[in-house]
């Protein structure tokens, strides 16, 4: 197994969870209570994490302005293709770099393409 091809199937793993995570939000927003922190899954790049990751409507939203970053329990960090920029007890925030954001850009369905990026902050 090459690097290159690892690099590619994390990011293709951690967009699939993205990809649940936004369902399970649509879905959360019509319902009428919800609480405060809302239970996502782990966007990590490990295929078999069944990990969950308690945030804010506004939190999860805050890391998915930019197409480059996941929310993830903390410690679930694949340096080899992402770095934490944020987080707290609850969670990390990692942002993709290298052969990676090729991935994480062209499969954001808030903005699809290779320039998906959408922000250039380096806060979530």
């Amino acid at each position: 197994m090459t690097l290159d091809w690892r690099v590619k199937r994390i990011a293709k793993n951690e967009t699939s969870f993205r990809d649940i995570n936004e369902r399970l939000e649509a879905g959360l927003r019509q319902v009428r209570h919800t609480p405060e922190r809302l239970e996502f899954i782990c966007e990590c790049g490990d295929r078999e994490c069944e990990s969950s990751v308690h945030v804010s409507f506004e939190e999860y939203e805050a890391v998915r302005a930019d197409s480059r970053r996941f929310i993830v329990v903390p410690g679930h960090v694949f340096p080899e293709t992402e770095r934490v920029v944020s987080g707290n007890d609850r969670y990390e925030v990692v942002e993709k770099f290298g052969e990676a954001v090729e991935v994480t850009d062209a499969s954001d369905r808030r903005s699809p393409g290779i320039t998906g990026r959408r922000s250039d902050s380096t806060s979530p």
